[in-house]
C-alpha cells in the first residue's frame, strides 16, 4: 500500500491491478481493508460519482410510499431472519422497529431503495443476506451499490422475477462440469447427452443444489470467513470466480460424489458438501489453477443460452398466438424456469 502511496487507514485507494496484486488479494484482504477494497476494484467508486444524488432520491421515493406493499411485506418479514446470530442484527429487545439495531435500519432502507430502483428484481430472497453481508464491511449508500454491481455484472438476471439469469448460469455451470470433469459429470448428469446442450432446457436434478450457490454468492454455503475469501477475488477478478469455486467444490467432493450410487443421496452429499469444506486456501489453489475457464468463456457461453431463450420465447409465443386463433393472450416470460423459481423460493429462506 504504502509503496504506491496508498494510505493505511481507511482507504479509498489501492494498488493497481498486477499479478503481485492479485497474489495478495487471494491470500485474503486484511478485514479492515475489506469494504473499501470491494468497492475500489468493483469500479463502485465512478458508480457513486456518476449517481450522486440517486441514492437520497430513492429513499425520498420509499418516503413517499412508492414501493410495492408485496416488497414492503417480503422485506420485513425477511429483515430479521438476516443473520439473526450477529449482534449487528440482533435486537437485544423483542423485533420492532424501536428496539432494532442501525444496521438493521439501515438494511431495511438498502432494500427498499434497491426494490424501486431495480423495479424488475424488486425484492427476491437472498438479497437480504447479501445486502446485510455488505453492510457489515460499507457504508449504506456504497453498500448499495455495491448490490447494484452483483446484481447487474456478477450475477446478471439472476434475481429477477423470471430468473432467467439463474437458469442461465446453472447451464453454464453444468456445461463447465461436464467439459471439465467428465468423471464428476457421469455420476451428476445420470447419462444424459442432451443434459447441457445449447439446444435443451433439460438440466441435471443435481444442479438445483447449486441454485443457492450463486444467488447468495455462497452465503449460507460455505463458512463465512470462506464466504469473505471468495467475494475478496469475486470482487477483484469477476463472476468467473463463482463458477471456479462451484467446480472446486465439485473437485474436492469428487470422491464421495463417485462413492454415491443412488440419486437422492447423491442430491444429499452435492448439497452438503460446501459446509464440511472449512479449508478456502484448497478451494482457492483449484480455483486459481492455470486452464481454468475464462470470463470470456462464461460471458459466451451466457450469450449463447440467453440467446436459446430469446428464440423459444418467440416460439412459444408464436404457438399461443396459432392456437389462440390471433385473438388469445401470447404467452411471456422465460419457460422451464418454475422448478428453478420455487425450489429456490422454498429454501433461500432457510439460509442462515
Amino acid at each position: 500500500m504504502r509503496e504506491q502511496g496508498c494510505a493505511t487507514h481507511f482507504p479509498d485507494q489501492f494498488p493497481d491491478r498486477s499479478p503481485k496484486t492479485l497474489r495478495y488479494v487471494r491470500k485474503g484482504i486484511p478485514p479492515a481493508w475489506r469494504g473499501a477494497a470491494w468497492f475500489y476494484y468493483s469500479g463502485g467508486a465512478k458508480l457513486l460519482q456518476e449517481n450522486a444524488r440517486t441514492y437520497s432520491s430513492l429513499l425520498s421515493r420509499c418516503k413517499a410510499s412508492e414501493l410495492s406493499s408485496n416488497d414492503i411485506e417480503a422485506i420485513e418479514r425477511d429483515l430479521h431472519r438476516t443473520f439473526p446470530d450477529n449482534i449487528h442484527f440482533k435486537p437485544e429487545q423483542p423485533a420492532n422497529h424501536a428496539s432494532e439495531t442501525p444496521l438493521l435500519s439501515s438494511l431495511r432502507r438498502l432494500l427498499q431503495a434497491f426494490a424501486i430502483h431495480r423495479p424488475q428484481i424488486g425484492y427476491c430472497q437472498s438479497l437480504n443476506f447479501l445486502a446485510g453481508l455488505l453492510l457489515l464491511f460499507l457504508p449504506e449508500e456504497k453498500a448499495f451499490w455495491m448490490l447494484h454491481i452483483i446484481t447487474s455484472e456478477h450475477l446478471p438476471g439472476t434475481h429477477e422475477i423470471s430468473l432467467e439469469g439463474a437458469n442461465v448460469d446453472l447451464w453454464v455451470l453444468m456445461l463447465a462440469l461436464k467439459e471439465s470433469n467428465p468423471g464428476i459429470w457421469a455420476k451428476v448428469g445420470v447419462g444424459d447427452e442432451e443434459a447441457g446442450s445449447v439446444h435443451t432446457a433439460r438440466l441435471p436434478p443435481i444442479s438445483f443444489c447449486t441454485t443457492s450457490w450463486f444467488m447468495s454468492m455462497f452465503i449460507g454455503t460455505l463458512p463465512i470467513e470462506s464466504v469473505l475469501r471468495v467475494w475478496d477475488v469475486v470482487f477483484y477478478e469477476g463472476s468467473k470466480m463463482l463458477f471456479r469455486i462451484a467446480l472446486a467444490i465439485f473437485k474436492v467432493g469428487e470422491q464421495r460424489i463417485k462413492e454415491v450410487n443412488d440419486s437422492m443421496e447423491l442430491f444429499q452429499v452435492v448439497q452438503t458438501l460446501p459446509r464440511g469444506m472449512l479449508d478456502i486456501g484448497l478451494l482457492l489453489a483449484i480455483s486459481c489453477r492455470r486452464g481454468g475457464i475464462s470470463q470470456e468463456w462464461i460471458s459466451k457461453k451466457r450469450k449463447e443460452r440467453r440467446a436459446w431463450y430469446a428464440k423459444e420465447r418467440a416460439r412459444v409465443a408464436g404457438a399461443m398466438t396459432l392456437i389462440d386463433g390471433g385473438d388469445g393472450p401470447i404467452a411471456s416470460g422465460t419457460p422451464n424456469l418454475s422448478q428453478v423459481n420455487s425450489t429456490w423460493r422454498r429454501r433461500v429462506g432457510r439460509v442462515k
